[in-house]
């Protein structure tokens, strides 16, 4: 049994795909196709209903937050954890999303923040541009770095960059410790395990997996290239 910890975006789906993503994507199916397959993104499940593939066991949601069982329902364990994090980081993830409505404002970006909550606490703030403008997401990115570098929440939260939006989180909500949970989880039947993601920030669950499949024109491929040149 081999089991595929995927993130959907932009390996099988995307909301705009070229031609060429078109081909790959089809590939990365068929090539996955006797495979169970995982979904580790950021979409929660109404989200992951617009992605075409059959994912029929173990969801990964919302960046690492949610964890869906096999019965369709929210892991109770791991629904725990989350909840008692988002205890702790409440008050960071309220004042964060403050400082990135005034970077936002200041320094008229026209960005759309949103507080999103699970079961009635904070869980991540997100940024978006209603026009996709990177730069103005990249002005954005560098000041909250700023405002959260020497701050007291440094080490409380972390920002994600995925071309399209930037979010806030916990610091102890990744992917990667949500993948861990899930292996923990599986039968012994499983003989092999695959990590897949076009997304830099995702290496870390990738290490977990057997092997892992990353897309050769991946940026972080080009870097570590250059790295070993120089």
């Amino acid at each position: 049994m081999i089991v595929a910890f995927v993130n959907p975006q932009p390996t099988i789906y995307s909301a705009d795909p070229t031609a060429e993503q078109e081909r790959t994507a089809a590939g990365l199916s068929a090539l996955l196709r006797q495979a169970e397959l995982i979904p580790v993104t950021g979409l929660d499940e109404a989200g992951l209903l617009s992605v075409p593939a059959a994912f029929t066991s173990w969801q990964i949601l919302r960046h690492g937050a949610v964890v869906i069982g096999q019965d369709g329902l929210e892991d109770h364990p791991w629904r725990r954890l989350t909840l008692e994090t988002q205890g702790l980081r409440a008050d960071a993830l309220r004042l964060a999303h403050q400082a990135a409505t005034h970077i936002s404002q200041l320094g008229q970006l026209g960005l759309e923040v949103t507080l999103d909550e699970h079961s009635g606490l904070p869980l991540m703030v997100r940024l978006s541009h209603p026009h996709g403008l990177e730069l103005a997401l990249l002005q954005a990115e560098r000041e909250l770095r700023e405002w959260l570098d020497g701050g007291p929440f440094q080490a409380d939260l972390r920002v994600l960059n995925q071309g399209e939006s930037l979010t806030l989180l916990p610091a102890e909500l990744t992917p990667e410790s949500a993948v861990n949970y899930v292996l923990g989880q599986l039968p012994p039947e499983v003989t092999l395990t695959l990590g897949v993601s076009a997304q830099e920030g995702d290496a870390a669950y990738l290490a977990l997996c057997d092997y892992a499949l990353v897309p050769g024109e991946s940026a972080w491929l080009s870097r570590a290239e250059v790295a070993e040149e120089d």
